[in-house]
């Protein structure tokens, strides 16, 4: 349990922030959301935390399982300081995006756009290494998040979050995402977090036919 805990503090710690925030509602979004009109007024804090604050209970579970499967898998691939560096980078680019290329959005919260940036950097990034399913996953989360923009489908989600899903942020995301993948020293990259975990699931089944 000691070693999970190491293993995993960085979400571990985003989430008890996630949920201390949330226990605090509606405080937390006035402070903490982000709002184009505090950012102006010099609160500059708002682009990072606007990504621990969320519309709703669902929004906030469904943006923490989301964290928490893409640490699972990816975990290997950085280490603990890099992980919170490529957090704070994408947090805060993310944010810093939608402000600049979205003049018209005046309140923002969540971190979907960042947690697409973070799938998007770890494909990338395991891609260098060697680990091609990483380009089909890459793929698979580029065609989830452009085919609505191509096909002019409204998001199905809206109802039930508590408010409405700003699909550029996740555009914005992916995009910083691969940049982030690409740009990153390869030296600073360990092992492959997917290409770790088919490695494991080949092993069992090669000793379960023996």
């Amino acid at each position: 349990m000691l070693e999970f805990i190491k293993r995993y503090r960085v979400p571990g710690v985003i989430s008890i922030l996630v949920l201390a925030l949330l226990s605090l509602e509606p405080l937390s979004t006035q402070w903490f959301a982000y709002q184009r009109q505090a950012v102006g007024d010099g609160q500059i804090w708002r682009f990072l935390s606007a990504n621990l604050v969320h519309l709703s209970l669902w929004h906030t579970l469904m943006n923490l399982a989301s964290l928490w499967l893409i640490s699972l898998i990816f975990r290997p691939l950085l280490s603990v300081i890099d992980w919170v560096l490529w957090f704070i980078f994408l947090y805060l680019a993310n944010t810093l995006g939608m402000h600049f290329w979205l003049p018209e959005l005046y309140q923002y919260v969540g971190m979907s756009g960042a947690l697409y940036g973070l799938i998007a950097a770890c494909c990338v990034a395991e891609l260098r290494l060697g680990v091609k399913l990483s380009g089909l996953l890459l793929l698979l989360v580029g065609l989830k998040i452009f085919a609505p923009q191509i096909l002019g489908i409204k998001s199905e989600y809206d109802s039930w979050l508590g408010g409405f899903v700003v699909e550029e942020s996740h555009i914005i995301g992916y995009l910083q995402g691969i940049i982030l993948g690409l740009v990153w020293p390869k030296t600073r990259l360990n092992q492959p977090g997917l290409g770790e975990l088919i490695g494991a699931k080949k092993a069992d089944d090669t000793a379960k036919s023996d």
